[in-house]
């Protein structure tokens, strides 16, 4: 498998075991994976161009630079991202995350609009 179907993979996948998770109540997962799936087709997106890396920090970066700059994305779409990582960062490493089902049901909500997004960006 090549890397590009390897990210578009990842991304559905990680799409649709959010909202799994979200049915049955693990909704800190749901948030992560909603993440997740952003953050693989946002690789997709960058690798489609020939720009590769494998950080968060160099995601943002690059999307920004090459696609938001550039007039490619809308800012407001690429914000869905940072917010996306902001909740999965407090859900992975805050004990005291208070999260519940309306915000797992927005993350995987804010995730297909994304990823909707990217895709019409690659047709």
């Amino acid at each position: 498998m090549n890397e590009l179907a390897k990210f578009l993979l990842l991304s559905n996948d990680d799409l649709e075991t959010a909202q799994l998770l979200c049915d049955s109540g693990r909704y800190r997962s749901a948030i992560s994976r909603a993440y997740y799936a952003m953050f693989y087709i946002t690789q997709y997106l960058l690798l489609s161009e020939g720009l590769d890396t494998s950080t968060h920090k160099g995601v943002f970066k690059m999307l920004s630079l090459h696609f938001v700059k550039t007039g490619k994305i809308n800012p407001g779409i690429a914000d869905l991202l940072r917010e996306a990582y902001d909740a999965r960062q407090a859900c992975d490493y805050e004990s005291d995350m208070t999260e519940d089902e309306e915000m797992a049901k927005n993350a995987i909500a804010n995730a297909q609009t994304f990823i909707s997004e990217v895709k019409m960006l690659l047709s």
